[in-house]
């Protein structure tokens, strides 16, 4: 996965506004370090509650609507696919 376009953590409409606005320009609005932002999207952890509301401010102010179950969902999302692939390696016969 070499290209956020193919990778998962970038498929959502919350992603696509943070890859649309900045990581970095994201974490400054919101005086968190830009590994925050990341972790967000690679699904390790999700915002807090008082950060996706000031996210849902920034996107409007863009022009960009985007609701707290997108803002949630894409972590459930993210986080759900390991776990599908670990389960079926594990399932897998060793040969």
């Amino acid at each position: 996965m070499s290209r956020k376009s193919d990778d998962k953590r970038w498929n959502s409409k919350f992603a696509g506004f943070v890859q649309s606005y900045g990581v970095e320009k994201l974490a400054r609005q919101l005086r968190i370090a830009p590994s925050a932002v990341y972790h967000w999207m690679s699904g390790k952890t999700s915002p807090h509650p008082a950060k996706a509301i000031s996210i849902q401010r920034i996107a409007r102010r863009r022009g960009f609507s985007l609701t707290l179950e997108e803002i949630y969902q894409h972590s459930r999302e993210v986080r759900s696919e390991p776990f599908r692939a670990a389960a079926a390696f594990s399932r897998s016969p060793i040969g």
